[in-house]
């Protein structure tokens, strides 16, 4: 199902810019219709349905398995927060904590305190 570098150059090489999340993750979701819709071998809504929640896959955006609840499962999310040390801002990640870059900041100060 490709790489991410590949998919970057491509993206880039087509429409002249990175591609945003949005579009790789747009991306990687037809992925996932294309190969139900294979693994169904049909048009069927239920057997359609039925294969999206069969599906274990990786993507270049990362891995695909869906939960009863038809969240991906395989695929953690992380947290960022912005923050700001001599002027600069950036995001940094503050949960999940294994993977936590900085602790979270709560409550969050207001701007002209950061």
């Amino acid at each position: 199902f490709g790489d991410g570098m590949k998919y970057d150059a491509d993206f880039t090489k087509a429409y002249g810019y990175a591609p945003p999340y949005q579009a790789a993750e747009s991306s990687a979701a037809l992925l996932v219709f294309k190969d139900a819709f294979e693994r169904a071998n049909s048009f069927d809504t239920k057997k359609v349905r039925d294969a999206l929640a069969k599906t274990d896959m990786q993507t270049f955006y990362g891995n695909i398995k869906f939960g009863s609840g038809g969240q991906n499962t395989a695929k953690p999310m992380v947290l960022f927060q912005v923050m700001c040390k001599s002027g600069k801002c950036e995001n940094v990640v503050v949960a999940p904590t294994k993977w936590a870059a900085a602790e979270l900041i709560h409550p969050v100060p207001p701007w002209s305190k950061r």
